[in-house]
């Protein structure tokens, strides 16, 4: 099975949904850094220190030692603050995305928790992922108004 991706509104609404799994390290685990290497995007967390293999043929590849290790060869793009955006017209999270142009990776997102609107940044604090469901769980940013 493939790794879902879900996007909340808000961190309130992602708290609704979690609820108390937020305190399980299974259920919602800090995404370390993110890398694009050509249609792939390579998701990094610190859950594990045995020797791993990661399943280099899918789409999402989750490596769970902290850095990519063996398998990073320097063609990795990091994806950066403000690099991350969601597409709802399209369904799709877009990274790096381009000005008149398609971005460098779109990933179709499985589900979306919220009020319909248009193009939105993704919050780069509230990256998490789920070990149990094998999902990535991204926040949109909130913008705070100044009076």
């Amino acid at each position: 099975m493939a790794t879902a991706i879900y996007i909340y509104e808000s961190l309130k609404e992602y708290d609704r949904i979690y609820g108390l799994d937020r305190k399980d390290e299974t259920r919602e685990t800090k995404l370390n850094d993110l890398y694009v290497k050509d249609d792939k995007l390579f998701v990094v967390t610190n859950t594990s220190m045995h020797k791993e293999q990661p399943e280099m043929h899918r789409s999402i590849v989750h490596f769970r030692n902290g850095d990519l290790g063996e398998w990073e060869d320097g063609t990795e793009k990091l994806v950066k603050f403000g690099s991350l955006y969601y597409n709802h017209k399209k369904n799709k999270l877009e990274i790096f995305p381009k000005f008149l142009r398609k971005p460098l990776l779109q990933l179709r997102v499985d589900r979306y928790y919220g009020e319909t609107m248009k193009r939105k940044e993704i919050d780069y604090a509230y990256r998490f992922y789920d070990l149990q469901r094998d999902r990535m769980n991204l926040v949109l940013e909130e913008k705070v108004e100044t009076v």
